[in-house]
């Protein structure tokens, strides 16, 4: 059933409906923009959201400088219609707003040869919009169960430790040792990673982030000697071989002394 109707669809529609209002109350001429900025700035997270807007309010705030700038010298022209594409993009490519492209675009084309409107009346009202839809977005993310991945990253890293307890006692008895799917999981918790540090409005995230990363750094030290060891042909390199599982059960009682790991025997 979260999978048909999760939280994030009651989000969105939450979101749908306080623009709608919101743009009613207003008397805002077209709370359709409004409703569709907060449609394509709901996201899993917070900081994705706001990402996301910040990309939209921006966009349409360069499209509509440059559509208003354009339509004074000639408006529905078709060759400034293409140079001011083609500023557009440079702008957000300077500034690193590539996101911001399309959006802008759209803006741009719809000053310049789509609406009736003053081109600066609509320009402003567009960008007021989207301001407004972005707002919604954020703030019903930020107020409605906020995203949280901790208690998944817990138990992530759990089951890759349990991994590596199995992967040691194969070292031990020099069997023949398999770290895909160790690999998988460190892509996951890195992903997972990635998202909590970046989230906002999380307590004491620094501390929880250094030591999750501290996990992750040495699972990958333990991970490249076992890749090491795959390679290795142990009736001829035998000493090399013990070398590197020395090396790799060391890495491995370190990581147990450091953080204090309970493992079952």
């Amino acid at each position: 059933m979260e999978k048909i109707f999760g939280l994030r669809t009651m989000k969105t529609a939450l979101a749908v409906t306080i623009s709608v209002l919101v743009g009613n109350f207003l008397n805002m001429e077209y709370p359709f923009f409004i409703a569709m900025t907060a449609i394509i700035s709901m996201d899993k997270t917070m900081s994705s959201s706001m990402k996301m807007g910040k990309n939209r309010i921006l966009g349409t705030f360069i499209g509509a400088l440059i559509g208003v700038l354009l339509s004074y010298i000639d408006r529905g022209n078709a060759l400034l219609c293409g140079c001011g594409m083609i500023i557009l993009i440079m702008v957000c490519n300077a500034f690193h707003l590539q996101g911001s492209i399309t959006i802008g675009g759209i803006v741009m084309m719809a000053i310049m040869i789509h609406t009736d409107k003053t081109p600066i009346f609509y320009g402003f009202h567009r960008t007021l919009d989207t301001c407004i839809g972005a707002s919604i977005s954020f703030a019903v993310n930020a107020l409605i169960a906020p995203y949280t991945n901790i208690k998944r990253l817990d138990e992530m890293t759990i089951r890759l430790w349990d991994q590596t307890d199995q992967l040691i006692l194969a070292l031990q008895q020099k069997k023949t040792v398999d770290s895909e799917s160790v690999k998988k999981d460190m892509e996951a918790i890195q992903y997972e990673l990635k998202l909590y540090e970046n989230e906002y409005l999380l307590n004491s995230k620094k501390e929880r982030v250094e030591k999750l990363q501290k996990h992750y750094d040495m699972a990958q030290r333990l991970l490249l000697e076992l890749e090491i060891l795959e390679t290795i042909d142990t009736e001829k390199d035998e000493i090399v071989f013990n070398y590197h599982i020395q090396k790799a059960l060391d890495i491995y009682n370190c990581y147990v002394k450091g953080f204090q790991i309970q493992h079952e025997e």
